[in-house]
């Protein structure tokens, strides 16, 4: 009888046994102390770039506030403006100067003088004659023209 071969254990690793550089495993080691400080790097990156996206975020806001101010400030000047138009075209004076300015109206003791000029015939516009009318077309002419979107040729245009 033959022995049979025995299977070497995972605890007879002998010195003349080599493994594969690529099977051997090797853990990182690893502290508990590291593996705090890594997780206290990443929720602190995490932080700060929360809060930089706060300051850019803050600064737009600021930034959007002013130009409302700024419009808010032009919209009550430009009312501020319209107001004083409304009370001053409201008012008599404007009333009496548009009156006597463009309403050619006279005030008590004034005389109004309407220049008239004389033109040189030259430079009379000459209106021009009006265009001849032409005759009416036929109305079958007229309904050819709508049913069939061409005129008739030649030949029937003379016919009665």
């Amino acid at each position: 009888m033959d022995p049979q071969p025995t299977q070497p254990s995972p605890s007879d690793s002998g010195a003349g046994e080599k493994r594969p550089r690529g099977l051997r495993s090797r853990r990182l080691p690893l502290s508990n102390a590291q593996i705090i400080l890594l997780a206290l790097l990443m929720v602190g990156g995490r932080l700060i770039i929360d809060f930089s996206q706060r300051i850019v975020e803050g600064q737009q806001k600021l930034a959007e506030e002013r130009q409302l101010e700024a419009e808010i400030e032009a919209l009550l000047e430009e009312q501020q403006a319209l107001e004083e138009a409304k009370s001053y075209y409201s008012s008599p004076a404007f009333v009496e100067d548009w009156a006597h300015d463009q309403g050619k109206m006279v005030r008590e003791g004034e005389t109004l003088v309407i220049p008239l000029y004389e033109w040189p015939e030259e430079q009379l516009a000459v209106t021009p004659a009006p265009p001849e009318e032409s005759p009416p077309l036929p109305s079958w002419l007229i309904w050819w023209t709508l049913f069939f979107d061409n005129p008739p040729s030649f030949g029937m245009l003379h016919a009665p």
